[in-house]
């Protein structure tokens, strides 16, 4: 039976942004085992680890703060988990941070809300992109296409952005975005660089931040009763 559950953030850096998601969770089960710890596994005939990840980084991607649950057979100390973990971990897959959540809290890619990108786009200069950015904002709605492995998806774009701006970088611009992450609506940040400013590349796409829907008691409290409680 499982004993405890662990949600722990890490990066993916520069020298494994082409590697697989698979590739991601078999790293992180073979540091458990280097580690010693006691990682719990599916049954049946073929085990898996119960490694579960808030949402797929999209291959070439970096990212600052990933979100992986990890579920244990036998509780440990978490300062003693994070010792036994961090000589695992390279700087290009670094363990960040770690915390013990409910065993019966929802599974991150269940929670996931939103995701922070970064985007950094080479040869656009600053004024095309701010008015692209101030258009788009301006905006009630954004109708778009998506087209993808021969299939294709319509929606509302401008409903996925909650935050967009853009600022000066070298050579060209840094677009910054959160978007829409859950199960309902997903904005890749690729199509919405396609939406901005057509034919512009990202040299570097980076997830900055993953957003949970976290269980909150006062904010529940304050859904039942239309305020919180004292």
């Amino acid at each position: 039976m499982s004993a405890q559950r662990i949600r722990l953030w890490f990066r993916k850096g520069e020298r494994v942004r082409y590697i697989s998601h698979l590739d991601v969770l078999r790293y992180w089960e073979r540091a458990f085992k280097r580690a010693g710890v006691p990682l719990a596994y599916s049954g049946g005939f073929s085990p898996h680890p119960k490694l579960a990840f808030a949402g797929p980084l999209p291959l070439g991607f970096l990212a600052e703060a990933e979100i992986m649950d990890a579920t244990l057979d036998e509780r440990i100390d978490l300062r003693e988990l994070e010792e036994r973990l961090a000589p695992q971990s390279t700087e290009d897959l670094q363990l960040i941070d770690l915390r013990e959540v409910s065993l019966s809290a929802p599974a991150p890619q269940a929670a996931l809300q939103w995701a922070d990108y970064e985007m950094h786009i080479p040869g656009v200069d600053y004024d095309t992109a701010r008015q692209a950015v101030d258009a788009f904002l301006s905006r009630d709605s954004f109708e778009w296409t998506e087209e993808r492995r021969e299939k294709s998806r319509t929606y509302d774009m401008r409903a996925g952005v909650t935050r967009l701006s853009v600022e000066p970088a070298d050579e060209g611009v840094r677009v910054d975005a959160r978007v829409s992450a859950n199960q309902e609506r997903n904005i890749r940040p690729d199509e919405l660089l396609k939406a901005l400013l057509p034919g512009a590349s990202a040299s570097v796409f980076v997830r900055k931040a993953l957003i949970l829907d976290e269980p909150s008691p006062a904010r529940d409290a304050w859904r039942r009763r239309g305020r919180y409680a004292e």
